[in-house]
């Protein structure tokens, strides 16, 4: 059969179009309609039909399977279907597709008893209806099934049949002697539901003619007349869920509890406690707050571990960061390959949240450097670096700011106690670019962020009502009198020459950072001091606070002679940065110096010599001074100040000295991110901690 063409625009939502439509398969169809004995036979109520799917612009449709509903219309346009399918899935390849129309609605033959026409449609996915088209009057063979008014010369009549073949039917006339025509109700004859006498009142109801303008049977789905629900389209699929026969072999019904036959909830044991208006908010819940009706608004109970800060209002943590830094500043060997390594030993502070590196490498060529670092017990390195950046200078925390290159760090060590040996080894792998042997250094510490069951920090003042009962050991590193603030740093003395006597303590340097007295008379500087926190501790033994400004130190000193050298006054500030940036603290003060004896004032961050001066000045005229401390990120550094008494002056016939450090209005206002912290009682490590 020829190909009947469907020429269709494009659709605004799938921009396809319906080409060509084949009635294919109706010829032999139409060719098996010629004999009235082939109404007795079973008339196909299928029609196979081929077409073709293609885009906006021509091009064929993308291959794939399509939703797509066929139907049949009396007339081209409007009207409800005499006939529909779908949806139903397509295949489409090569723009191509197959179908035979009925394989899932039949066809019944009453669908074109009595119409001069029809029309099919087709509707792809949820495009609006293409335009119809004609269908051949080859489809109207399925009228055969119905045979009516079929004229036929050799049919055989009533007359010409054997009476033995109607033997088993009843003749009026045999009836005669079980009734009479006149005993009859009229129904009898009529058949007509109408006829009956005592029948229900339908008045309140719908005529089947007064639907007729609603829908037709032929309109309706299969389930519409079945009501069985494996007609259903589109219905769920239950293959994953067990059938009632299914649970046969497992329980016997004596054995359910009683909600298995009732369903009812009230039947159940257990069940939660439920909201009750204005008196509960139920198992595993808490309120938050309470609804405009009165009931309680409840959220559930559950808090995670770390979220006691949240929960505080930023006032109490239970989440701490420590750090353990290698040995100092290392240098590394040019262009040697197995490096250089330095090991730390991390205590034992709980298990990891987080877990990073910190690094300060400097070196001619960074791209050259590879980093490797060895955890506790393990055989194979984390490559923490290996080139890839350029510049002389790298300083970032890796495994948080800057990945890794290899290794899991956080699936290693996240949970679980990174306590231990920990030892990188840095390598120079390009020769040539040093001096000396060496081609730059590095810093290190390991730092990790813990989730402690055992000891919380309170950010603001604790006021307790009543008694408080300790049971272990009290700590105590800021002062307790009279509700007195933790300082915000120490200090402590140098004595000077006594000359009577000689030098105190045996010119010990125990009781002044390691360096001894007659030294910081002869040249010595605060940067000079040891990293040993325990002579700190022995140094450092007084405390002080002050956080805007002041004169940490004011006093007049008498000099009986010459030889009776100057006192030097040391201060300590612990200062903590919390941020990951270096912050800049410049302060302005006042200080004395005596320059006569090599005495020096000074100052240090960290070691470094930041600040120094060998100055003279008297009582009137000593000067101020405004350095800038550089205090590094993620770490809590020391800020050192040594100052000298001033040079001797004699205005009432014997010498007197000044010691004077004066931070002026402002100056220990730290900028943010910074804040002054005492630790000196715990602080370990040496300068970089």
């Amino acid at each position: 059969m020829s190909a009947i063409p469907m020429e269709v625009q494009p659709r605004a939502h799938w921009a396809r179009r319906l080409c060509t439509l084949l009635l294919t398969g109706l010829a032999t169809l139409a060719g098996s309609i010629g004999t009235a004995s082939i109404a007795h036979a079973a008339i196909p109520s299928q029609v196979a039909i081929e077409g073709a799917l293609t885009a906006a612009g021509g091009a064929p449709a993308a291959d794939g399977y399509y939703n797509v509903t066929f139907a049949v219309f009396k007339d081209a346009t409007a009207g409800n279907p005499l006939w529909i399918e779908g949806p139903v899935s397509i295949s489409v390849k090569g723009s191509a597709f197959q179908y035979i129309l009925g394989s899932k609605t039949p066809i019944q033959a009453s669908v074109f008893s009595g119409l001069p026409s029809a029309y099919l449609s087709m509707k792809v996915e949820s495009d609006p209806e293409l335009p119809r088209q004609p269908m051949t009057a080859v489809v109207y063979a399925l009228r055969a099934a119905v045979a009516e008014g079929i004229e036929c010369s050799g049919c055989v009549g009533a007359s010409a049949l054997d009476p033995q073949v109607l033997s088993a039917y009843v003749k009026t006339t045999d009836l005669n002697a079980y009734a009479k025509t006149a005993s009859l109700a009229k129904v009898a004859t009529t058949g007509a539901f109408a006829d009956l006498t005592g029948g229900p009142d339908l008045t309140g109801y719908a005529k089947t003619s007064d639907l007729s303008a609603y829908a037709k049977s032929a309109g309706l789905a299969k389930v519409a007349t079945t009501g069985a629900f494996a007609d259903l389209s589109g219905g769920p699929d239950l293959s994953g869920y067990a059938k009632t026969t299914d649970l046969a072999a497992y329980v016997k019904a004596a054995s359910l509890a009683k909600v298995a036959g009732s369903g009812a909830y009230a039947d159940l044991s257990g069940t939660p406690t439920p909201v009750s208006l204005g008196k509960t908010c139920g198992s595993g819940l808490v309120m938050n707050g309470i609804n405009a009706d009165g009931s309680y608004a409840c959220i559930a109970s559950a808090i995670a571990p770390d979220m006691i800060d949240e929960i505080s209002n930023g006032l109490i943590y239970n989440q701490f960061v420590d750090s353990t830094a290698g040995t100092g500043t290392i240098k590394i060997p040019d262009g040697l390959g197995a490096g250089v390594t330095d090991t730390l030993t991390f205590p034992d502070i709980g298990q990891a949240q987080k877990i990073w590196v910190n690094m300060t490498i400097n070196n001619s060529d960074m791209s050259g450097v590879k980093v490797e670092l060895y955890g506790p017990g393990t055989l194979n390195p984390y490559i923490i670096y290996a080139g890839g950046k350029t510049g002389t200078t790298l300083t970032t925390n890796f495994n948080t700011d800057t990945p890794i290159v290899s290794g899991d760090m956080n699936g290693d060590w996240t949970n679980k106690n990174i306590k231990g040996a920990w030892s990188i080894t840095v390598k120079d792998t390009k020769a040539g670019g040093g001096s000396g042997g060496f081609d730059g250094d590095f810093k290190w510490s390991m730092n990790i962020q813990t989730l402690s069951n055992q000891k919380i920090q309170i950010k603001g003042n604790l006021i307790v009502d009543k008694d408080v009962s300790i049971a272990g050991n009290l700590s105590v590193t800021g002062n307790i009198n009279n509700g007195n603030l933790r300082p915000t740093y120490r200090w402590g003395r140098v004595e000077g020459y006594d000359n009577n006597y000689g030098w105190p303590m045996g010119n010990s340097g125990d009781y002044s950072l390691g360096i001894a007295p007659s030294s910081w008379s002869n040249g010595a500087i605060i940067a000079s001091a040891s990293a040993d926190k325990d002579l700190w501790r022995m140094t450092f033994v007084n405390g002080g606070r002050a956080t805007v400004g002041g004169a940490l130190i004011n006093q007049m000193i008498p000099q009986y002679s010459d030889s009776n050298m100057s006192q030097h006054m040391l201060f300590l500030f612990r200062i903590k940065n919390s941020t990951a940036n270096t912050i800049n603290w410049a302060p302005t003060f006042w200080y004395s110096c005596g320059g006569n004896w090599s005495d020096y004032s000074s100052a240090t961050i960290n070691g470094a010599n930041t600040w120094s001066t060998s100055g003279a000045c008297y009582a009137g005229n000593c000067g101020t001074a405004n350095p800038t401390f550089a205090v590094p990120g993620n770490r809590t550094s020391s800020v050192m100040f040594a100052i000298s008494s001033s040079v001797g002056w004699a205005p009432a016939g014997f010498y007197h000295r000044l010691l004077l450090l004066a931070f002026t209005k402002g100056s220990l206002k730290l900028p943010a991110g910074l804040e002054f912290v005492d630790d000196l009682d715990t602080a370990t490590g040496g300068w970089e901690q």
